[in-house]
């Protein structure tokens, strides 16, 4: 029998009301049944009670016990948005667009005890282009390995085995606390592009202007003259708003003015009347 396991309802608002996860919601919409064990000891349960023969994890976020890892017949099978042992831990898409590379990849493994360090059963690579953002890599990867995962899984039944992850090139990838978000003037312009890139829909980006935050949604690198700019100086036209950081001027394209909703920066400029010389930090 397929059925679906995933994280318990959370509570939002101000109402507290407890919503499904899009991912819960979707499975119940084309007729999987879904379970949300709300800790260990009911995942377990769950699976002796009604077993498996293997259980596929996408962004579960759980560490699994050794008790409920042995339960299937095959074990459990994660995929992960990275080519392992390159980028092992919960974000990362994000870390991949947050250093500026220029390729990832899935990996299919068998999970263990340990952080992302199961051996492989199939492994690719995937071209990350100057205009993802997490939210369309992450959609990319998504799509490749649906494409792929039915023969992965036939390989399994087929009495395919796992490769042990390589010892050379680990690397970390830790869950994203919203104060990353914070984004600093004296940042170069790339790093400033690649983290707005990575963070800016989720958990959010942002500057501090005139004593608010400011929060950024999406950026473009800029050519034009800084006209001798003092780092952190907004430079307001009709058609956009620039600011002025280390290695020289992005254009905020699309901004979230604290208690408003997202606009453009030439929007937020002319609303804001922003005056010469004015800065953000």
């Amino acid at each position: 029998m397929l059925y679906t396991i995933s994280n318990p309802d959370k509570a939002y608002g101000r109402g507290q009301n407890k919503l499904s996860n899009d991912f819960a919601k979707h499975a119940g919409q084309i007729g999987l049944p879904v379970h949300s064990p709300g800790n260990s000891q009911e995942l377990l349960a769950l699976l002796r009670d009604d077993p498996v023969e293997l259980v596929l994890t996408v962004a579960y976020g759980q560490l699994i016990k050794d008790e409920a890892l042995v339960a299937p017949h095959y074990g459990w099978l994660n995929i992960h948005f990275s080519q392992l042992p390159k980028f092992r831990g919960a974000a990362p898409v994000q870390y991949a667009i947050m250093t500026q590379q220029t390729q990832t990849g899935v990996s299919v493994f068998q999970l263990d005890a340990g952080m992302d360090t199961g051996p492989i059963y199939q492994t690719w690579s995937s071209s990350i282009a100057p205009s993802d953002t997490t939210q369309t890599l992450l959609r990319k990867l998504s799509e490749e390995s649906a494409l792929r995962i039915v023969e992965i899984l036939d390989s399994i039944t087929n009495g395919a085995k796992p490769t042990a992850q390589s010892e050379i090139g680990i690397s970390t990838a830790p869950k994203i606390p919203k104060s990353m978000g914070k984004l600093s003037i004296h940042e170069d312009r790339l790093v400033l592009w690649s983290k707005v890139k990575a963070l800016g829909q989720n958990p959010g980006t942002f500057f501090s202007f005139r004593g608010e935050r400011l929060g950024i949604n999406e950026v473009e690198v800029s050519y034009a003259d800084d006209a001798g700019a003092k780092p952190g100086e907004l430079i307001a036209n009709k058609s956009e708003l620039l600011l002025k950081v280390n290695g020289g001027l992005i254009r905020l394209v699309k901004v979230v003015p604290q208690g408003k909703k997202i606009m453009s920066g030439a929007d937020f400029a002319r609303g804001a009347r922003i005056a010469p010389g004015e800065c953000c930090e």
